[in-house]
């Protein structure tokens, strides 16, 4: 019984300790007017903690838990093993890509750092706004899966589009491109490759988590608090972008 509640305790204590830090950075106006006011291209909004929650609501695993279960409910553990494993490995291999050739072409492009920031506010308000609305509305999959299972479910449905979204590669490609500096780049990749070893994680032990109905609740009313922190991150950005271009903006 302890080794059952192991992973889901963690995963709470995980958010809880870094849900105070996202909302900080997330609704900090003083330190958006600072960086608002300086006119040095390396203010970020984003810290790593922020960077954190977004992979983690777009790319991480709370989206992967129900048809991870669904698909392989009538499986042995080596296999849902070896399909969590693969399906890891591909999404990561896919993130990484994504962010290189995304960056190089967007800086091949010379697209300015505002032009970049505000695509990516557009893009988050947008994604944020949609995922919260989604929350509350019927789903309408069907329940029926591939029989019998084989490991091409690591690619679809597991790896494309359930934790390969495409606003999750968005955002990726927006951060890396954002970055001016290796270590943050370097940082950026190091917090992708921890959500994919949770996302591994959770595939493991998607049945057990799936029974406890306190924990999948816990992390639908955490996603719905992330949500509506990103919405108004969102919304930061566009404004930070508007005033970097010299847009007058007063509040």
């Amino acid at each position: 019984m302890k080794e059952r509640l192991f992973f889901p305790g963690a995963i709470m204590i995980v958010f809880l300790s870094l849900i105070p830090p996202a909302i900080a950075e997330t609704t900090s106006i003083s330190q958006f007017r600072s960086i608002a006011s300086d006119n040095q291209q390396t203010g970020y909004i984003l810290d790593l903690f922020g960077i954190f929650s977004l992979f983690f609501l777009m790319l991480g695993p709370m989206k992967i838990l129900a048809p991870f279960a669904q698909i392989t409910r009538d499986t042995d553990t080596k296999f849902r093993r070896k399909l969590a494993l693969t399906a890891s490995l591909v999404s990561a291999t896919a993130c990484l890509a994504a962010a290189f050739l995304g960056q190089r072409s967007m800086r091949s492009l010379h697209i300015s750092p505002p032009a970049i920031l505000l695509a990516g506010g557009i893009i988050l308000f947008l994604v944020a706004l949609q995922m919260i609305m989604q929350m509350y509305s019927t789903s309408s999959r069907g329940e029926k899966t591939p029989s019998p299972p084989t490991l091409a479910l690591a690619v679809s449905p597991l790896s494309f589009p359930t934790i390969v979204t495409p606003y999750g590669i968005a955002i990726l490609i927006i951060l890396m491109a954002a970055a001016q500096e290796c270590t943050r780049q370097l940082g950026i990749l190091g917090i992708l490759l921890g959500i994919m070893v949770l996302n591994f994680l959770a595939m493991l032990f998607a049945h057990k988590i799936v029974k406890f109905v306190g924990v999948v609740i816990t992390l639908q009313i955490l996603g719905s608090v992330l949500g509506v922190l990103q919405v108004a991150l969102g919304i930061q950005m566009i404004l930070q972008a508007l005033i970097r271009m010299g847009v007058p903006i007063s509040w």
